[in-house]
């Protein structure tokens, strides 16, 4: 590996990698849209002039059509839309300068006639504009614009939005560390029946400061006689379309000997230009391909025995299409998903974190892709003459927010590490642009991707031997975390127990996992489990960990009835109306819970087997989130049962 991962240094080029970030960034790649197709079609036409094998598959964007349990979408165009303020004149919004101006996903409208324009200065409390005529006007609100549109729109009859809303990060930014810049904003619709098909505009919080003030002094002025109206006025275009049309998927491929195939990720998607998130991760899976193919082109590396294939993506939708229709996947042995992996690592711009696997999928691949990135950060050598690495990164636990989640639930079976950046300070703004990308810290990213892929695409009993040595240091590391809860306060002698159980299950099937992909003398494997139970023993017995057995108050055992995450528990609602009651009773434990609701479905959904009762999954959810669940365990469970999704055995 050591090799290897020299000649990758030499061979990955910063700049090649920043170039694909600015063409990749050139397109308006919206999911479902010309834009994002565009930008499929440059990314084959860079494979096809590199030789490498490529092609692009399409799927159905309409609502009737759901992949695995989610639905899509229609496409959506997007030629032109403006937003100008009457009196004063002043231009607010550009498409065609700025296509993050208008909110994604808005239907046409055009009121170049003009229509009024009603500052909601109370936030969204509808009983405070109960006097107030919406009925045919716009209105201008300051927070996140969603929980307007069935009041606001639907009920009351206002046919647009105006926000500057910009989404405020604890730690990492506020309003006015993006005072400038416009907030990525987008209506996802599900096209039911009484849908509104309303339209939006956004702001930069700088120029809504200047609305909002604008719009008080007309009501002041119409207050004190020196005006007909308290609005003021505004007047726009909104030049697109939603129909029946397509996604896709670009896949590449390195083919190998084998039938057996190692995945790169990465999604495609987002508005003009959105660069770390996420030109830079698909700008790392076309360089890794490149970089792979020239040094066995060159005879400095054997061929690859497995294929090494990268899949471009829209984000969640296009993995659900996928692997809704690819029983290739099975042959998958491991994979890595790359998502926002080049920020400059200056003021907000996080390290290069590789996310774990889930407890519920325990796999090699977990120290295998960590032991990647410890390679990739032998960059240069400091006084002494050791490699360190100049590139800020991490290994951190699982956690969501990208397609490795859906290759790493059980019933897909791919276990997948993610590669990404957080935190960064441009993320889902118009200010994410090609000057937040470091060439450098990309190229550390390709590095370490393209050293699992290629390690794995060629594992050998030697490579074997430094994974292991990899998996003692991160078992090692997961033990000193649970102890320092302890001494913290944060556990007590018996949770204590209950996360080094957990724990332990990890790493002895992580090992067990080998045999999959590899044939493995059995001493060797004896021994690597031996260690683990080893040294979880002498942690118990140094932190006074007391096993109790679990109670088991809930019995009750659910399997679940399908693959893959559910994306939208509200679109599988739809399907079932009597089921409403059940959903809202969810999400209000949830709230009460204080818990991300995406990380709690994501994992519970992981552990609905077939096999653990109601107790036993509400357990292990709180191993992998030091939180007790029972309540929004049984709540999700009914729930899924009555959405025809889970079954109790």
């Amino acid at each position: 590996m050591k090799r290897i991962n020299e000649l990758l240094k030499q061979t990955v080029s910063p700049k090649r990698l920043y170039t694909n970030v600015k063409e990749v960034s050139s397109f308006h790649r919206i999911q479902a849209s010309t834009g994002f197709r565009a930008a499929a079609n440059y990314c084959k036409n860079v494979f096809d002039q590199l030789g490498i094998k490529s092609n692009i598959i399409s799927y159905d964007a309409d609502p009737d059509v759901w992949y695995l349990q989610n639905k899509m979408f229609l496409e959506w165009d997007l030629k032109d839309a403006w937003l100008k303020l009457n009196e004063p004149e002043m231009l607010l919004c550009d498409a065609q300068a700025e296509p993050i101006s208008v909110i994604q996903k808005s239907y046409p409208a055009d009121f170049t006639d003009g229509v009024e324009l009603v500052y909601l200065s109370e936030g969204n409390h509808p009983e405070k504009y109960a006097d107030i005529d919406l009925k045919g006007k716009m209105i201008f609100v300051r927070d996140a614009f969603n929980g307007y549109v069935d009041w606001a729109i639907k009920e009351r009859g206002a046919i647009g939005i105006v926000t500057d809303f910009m989404r405020t990060v604890a730690g990492i930014r506020t309003r006015n560390d993006l005072y400038e810049s416009l907030n990525y904003t987008s209506f996802w619709w599900t096209h039911a029946e009484d849908e509104p098909k309303t339209f939006g505009f956004v702001l930069s919080p700088k120029m809504g400061d200047q609305l909002a003030a604008l719009c008080l002094k007309r009501k002041a002025d119409y207050e004190e006689g020196n005006q007909e109206s308290p609005y003021l006025t505004v007047s726009g275009k909104v030049d697109t379309k939603l129909y029946p049309g397509k996604i896709e998927v670009v896949e590449a491929v390195l083919p190998g000997e084998t039938e057996e195939e190692v995945l790169i990720s990465a999604h495609l998607c987002h508005p003009k230009s959105s660069c770390n998130d996420n030109a830079s991760g698909v700008s790392a899976s076309i360089e890794l391909l490149r970089s792979l193919k020239s040094l066995m082109d060159s005879g400095k590396i054997e061929r690859n025995k497995r294929t090494i294939k990268v899949i471009l993506i829209p984000e969640f939708t296009g993995t659900f299409a996928y692997l809704s229709d690819h029983e290739t996947h099975k042959k998958v042995v491991g994979a890595m998903n790359l998502d926002m992996v080049g920020g400059k690592q200056t003021r907000f711009y996080g390290p290069i974190t590789l996310t774990s696997l889930p407890n519920s999928t325990p796999s090699f691949i977990n120290d295998l892709s960590s032991l990647c990135l410890d390679y990739a950060a032998m960059e240069v050598p400091n006084l002494g003459g050791q490699l360190v690495s100049k590139t800020n990164h991490t290994f951190e636990s699982f956690s969501g927010g990208s397609d490795h989640i859906v290759f790493s639930d059980p019933t897909i079976g791919v276990p997948c590490c993610m590669l990404g950046q957080w935190p960064d300070l441009n993320y889902h703004t118009a200010t994410d642009t090609l000057d937040v990308i470091d060439p450098e810290v990309l190229a550390f990213s390709c590095r370490t991707a393209a050293l699992f892929a290629y390690t794995l695409s060629n594992l050998t009993q030697n490579h074997l031997r430094e994974v292991q040595n990899k998996a003692h240091v991160n078992l090692s590391v997961r033990l000193k975390e649970i102890a320092d809860l302890v001494l913290d306060g944060g556990l007590n002698s018996t949770q204590a127990a209950a996360l080094l159980k957990h724990t332990e299950n990890f790493f002895v099937r992580s090992i067990e996992d080998v045999q999959r992909v590899l044939s493995v003398n059995s001493d060797f494997l004896e021994k690597e489990v031996n260690w683990v139970h080893q040294s979880v023993r002498q942690m118990k017995e140094y932190l006074n960990a007391e096993d109790i057995e679990l109670k088991i108050d809930d019995p009750r055992i659910f399997e679940r009835t399908y693959r893959g995450p559910i994306h939208s528990l509200k679109d599988c609602s739809d399907l079932y109306p009597e089921s409403k009651q059940l959903l809202r009773g969810y999400q209000k434990t949830i709230e009460q819970l204080g818990v991300s609701a995406h990380q709690f479905e994501t994992l519970i959904q992981y552990y609905l087997d077939g096999k653990r009762t109601v107790s036993e999954v509400a357990h292990v959810l709180y191993c992998d989130l030091q939180i007790e669940c029972v309540e929004a365990v049984q709540k999700f469970c009914e729930l899924l049962e009555g959405l025809h999704l889970a079954v109790q055995k």
